[in-house]
């Protein structure tokens, strides 16, 4: 199928002819017509072409073309290489610039390597898990449900870490990456799928790796970047896991991009606070059916029970993790998954969450250990 592109606020009569010459199917928009002609919730172009040649600035409606389309990409035809403006353009979301004297073969360059990133279907079921509170075991849930979601389907998957400096996710598979996330979303522009598999990391586990960067984060980035960064991934992969911080706004807002949103909590009532209000706001703006309710380390003896929990944070309790720390630690110190070695029931429970998160069948009765879940469910 050809590419769609939508040729945006050009006085060359002749520059959508050779678009379609080249077999784009393209169409001629005015600025002022933008919002008419790709109204909200419509499918929009697989690219759009600014041509800004007759303007003294950049549109904003570059921006506003970004955020409601931002699977499509975004080329710039200028009069001239302006680094200033470059700068600009690449903040609001674009990925190429061609500058004059104008070579259609360039524009049809540019046009087909981001329509390359961008036309492709997501294909990928993304899984963001966060914590409501720092310490209730996030990062062990994510690393785990990766591993074990690999073993399970056979299929790619790839952990990324979105605590964009010093995330403890490479630690938990015993890997020290040398390129992080910070790249991926710096490099925004860049990204296809050679440069995406130069960035991770494989694992002796199984999953890939896009791990947190050791330098420190200098300034903030943009949702638009990071939300751009995991569609990309969901092309690439069947199962995308985000390792998201929780107190970080603007990975909040770019999770929207995930299929489901696991929060973990514990049986603490200062966790439980803090959990109550998190998934309230992620229930608002993802959708009540895409979150889901965790529980790590749980203890059926615990004086808060599964009940009181779910009362507190008000929903079900989808996912309870029994408490091992010993076999969790031993774990983290081998720099391997818990689940490689599935002799626990923590281990069975991981595995049980994953195929459950991923839709697979459960696993053969005679493999599993009768009364599990009749533990995992504790006392009401």
């Amino acid at each position: 199928m050809s590419i769609a592109v939508s040729l945006v606020g050009s006085d060359d009569r002749d520059f959508v002819a050779k678009l379609r010459e080249r077999g784009f199917r393209a169409a001629s928009v005015a600025l002022s017509e933008l919002e008419a002609a790709h109204p909200m919730g419509s499918k929009g172009p697989d690219a759009f072409v600014f041509d800004v040649r007759g303007l003294s600035r950049l549109p904003r409606e570059i921006g506003q073309a970004k955020r409601q389309f931002p699977s499509a990409g975004i080329v710039i035809v200028a009069k001239a290489l302006d680094p200033t403006e470059m700068l600009e353009a690449m903040r609001m979301g674009v990925n190429e610039w061609v500058a004059e004297p104008l070579q259609i073969a360039e524009v049809d360059a540019a046009i087909h390597r981001v329509a390359r990133v961008t036309a492709r279907p997501m294909m990928g079921k993304t899984i963001a898990v966060l914590g409501a509170k720092g310490g209730v075991g996030s990062t062990s849930v994510a690393v785990n449900l990766a591993t074990a979601l690999r073993a399970a389907s056979g299929q790619p998957t790839l952990l990324m870490d979105l605590h964009l400096a010093h995330g403890d996710a490479a630690v938990f598979f015993g890997v020290d990456p040398h390129i992080s996330v910070l790249d991926a979303i710096e490099n925004i522009h860049r990204l296809d799928e050679t440069y995406f598999k130069g960035l991770v990391t494989t694992t002796k586990a199984g999953p890939d790796l896009l791990g947190s960067s050791n330098r420190p984060l200098q300034g903030g980035v943009e949702a638009m970047r990071v939300r751009s960064l995991i569609e990309f991934a969901a092309t690439a992969y069947r199962y995308v896991v985000l390792d998201c911080p929780r107190s970080d706004a603007t990975m909040i807002e770019a999770i929207d991009a995930a299929s489901t949103v696991v929060v973990v909590a514990n049986q603490e009532l200062a966790t439980l606070r803090s959990a109550s209000r998190i998934a309230n706001d992620l229930r608002m703006r993802c959708g009540a059916d895409r979150v889901k309710l965790a529980l790590s380390r749980f203890d059926p003896l615990s004086d808060i029970r599964q009940a009181d929990v779910e009362r507190v944070l008000g929903g079900p309790v989808k996912y309870v993790f029994p408490s091992d720390y010993r076999t969790a630690v031993a774990a983290l110190n081998r720099g391997e998954p818990l689940v490689v070695e599935p002799r626990s029931r923590l281990a069975e429970s991981f595995e049980e969450f994953a195929r459950d998160v991923a839709g697979l069948p459960a696993r053969p009765k005679e493999t599993a250990k009768a009364g599990l879940f009749g533990l995992l469910g504790g006392r009401r």
